[in-house]
Order: structure tokens, then C-alpha cells, then sequence
């Protein structure tokens, strides 16, 4: 596999559409592709992109990564990805703190499973929200909705549907929030918003053949871990709060 190409892969990272592809294809190139990773993660200051880098570097083991990867603990942006990249590298749990890791990465390598046992999607959703205040029901055949406190009483759902398929065929999860119905005068504005969400989108869904907003972020099922459904959950659903506060604000201004 050739440099340009690993160059290439890196910058579709860039590209919410095709970074799922891309983190497939560099994880599959094995070593040849941690260096590159790694200047990359230097380098990178889109927040998307630095989450599908440290993604990588984790789904590849990459021992190497740790002194690179364990800054970001103290990143408030990164600390989630940052401490599931490390946790998979390692095969353990050394915690938050970044002294930690860097204490054990020269360390002998401790060995890792041999087989993974993948969690069934209840066992995903019951680890992705242990310890939250949320509450969540299964909703349809294949899905679930959580419910976000937001304060004062109130709660945002965000619904996480399992049993969907990429164009490649791979199994994927979609999580998703209403952000209220769109309409046309505000697709401007929501298309800008894209540009600006390091994580996930914003797209248009009929719900009872009405139009509206939704945030939402498509991740791989294969290996998907509790740690990375809640850190979807979670910013799907601030992502949505965020986006109907601000859409209300432009209806006020055209009042």
C-alpha cells in the first residue's frame, strides 16, 4: 500500500460521509499505517478528525501511540476517545489521569484476548449508560430511545437503532435526536451547522410525513464499545439541544 494513499485516507478523515470507510481501510493496512496516524494526530486541529485518528490508533493496538495519545486525557473534547484508545491499546483500565499511562508505556506489553466476546446490543446500551441519569426503553424492533435530562424537568430523547447496514454491507448503528421541523427558510442555516460539527450532522427525517431537523451519527457495529455508543448518545443529544435553541432564535428574528 502505497504513502499517497495512506496520505489520501487521512484526509477523507476530513469528510463526516467517508470517514467510516476511511477508518476501515487504514485500520486494515495494519503498522504501516500508525506513523502516519501519528504525525497526523500532531498536526490535526478538526475535532472529528482527531477522534477517527485516535479511533484508529486504538482499533490497531498501536503501542507506540500511548506517549502521543495520553495528552488528550486532559483535552475535555478528547477525554472519552482518548481513554477508549488507550484501554483497547493496553487490554487495561489505568484511569484519567495521563501520568499514568505514560508511567506504563514503556512497560512489557500485556497480552490481549485472543477472542473478543461482542456484546449483544442490550448489554451495549446497558454498559454505554451505567452510571448516567438517563432513562432508556427499547422502542421498535431494533432500537431504543434515551431519555436526556436537560433541567427543569425535561428530558431529550435520542434514539439509538441497531440492525442497519453501510452501502458495503457492514452492520452499523445510527443514533439520532429531533431537532424540530424543518423548515425550508432554515436550510441554509442547518447546512452551515455542518461545517462547524466536528462529530456527526445534521440531515432532515420525516416523522408522521412532516420534515424535520435531526442530529445524528452513524457508527460501525463490528467492535463498537460501550465507552464509544455513550460518547454518541451524549453528543448527539447536546448537538440537538444546541441546534433547536438556535434555530428558535432565527424564528424569533423573522417574527
Amino acid at each position: 500500500m502505497s504513502e499517497k494513499r495512506v496520505e489520501q485516507l487521512i484526509k477523507q478523515l476530513h469528510d463526516f460521509r467517508r470517514r467510516a470507510e476511511a477508518c476501515r481501510e487504514l485500520t486494515g493496512m495494519g503498522e504501516e499505517a500508525i506513523g502516519p496516524l501519528l504525525e497526523a494526530l500532531g498536526n490535526e486541529a478538526q475535532q472529528g478528525a482527531r477522534w477517527a485518528i485516535l479511533n484508529c490508533l486504538g482499533d490497531l493496538r498501536a503501542r507506540d501511540a500511548v506517549p502521543a495519545v495520553a495528552p488528550y486525557l486532559e483535552d475535555p473534547d478528547c477525554q472519552t476517545v482518548a481513554h477508549d484508545t488507550l484501554v483497547k491499546i493496553s487490554g487495561r483500565d489505568l484511569g484519567l489521569m495521563p501520568e499514568a499511562w505514560l508511567k506504563g508505556a514503556g512497560k512489557e506489553k500485556q497480552p490481549l484476548p485472543q477472542a473478543e466476546v461482542e456484546l449483544s446490543d442490550l448489554e451495549l446500551m446497558e454498559g454505554a449508560l451505567q452510571g448516567t441519569d438517563a432513562e432508556w426503553k427499547k422502542h421498535g424492533e431494533n432500537g431504543y430511545v434515551v431519555r436526556l435530562p436537560v433541567g427543569a424537568g425535561e428530558s431529550r430523547p435520542v434514539y439509538a437503532r441497531f440492525g442497519g447496514e453501510d452501502h458495503e454491507g457492514a452492520p452499523i448503528v445510527i443514533v439520532y435526536a429531533n431537532c424540530g421541523e424543518a423548515e425550508p427558510d432554515h436550510y441554509e442555516t442547518a447546512l452551515r451547522k455542518n461545517l462547524n460539527m466536528p462529530y456527526g450532522a445534521i440531515a432532515i427525517r420525516d416523522i408522521r410525513g412532516i420534515p424535520h431537523f435531526v442530529t445524528f451519527n452513524t457508527i460501525l457495529r463490528q467492535a463498537l464499545s460501550p465507552t464509544e455508543l455513550r460518547k454518541t448518545i451524549l453528543t448527539v443529544g447536546e448537538q440537538a439541544e444546541r441546534v433547536q435553541r438556535d434555530l428558535g432564535a432565527k424564528r424569533q428574528e423573522h417574527a
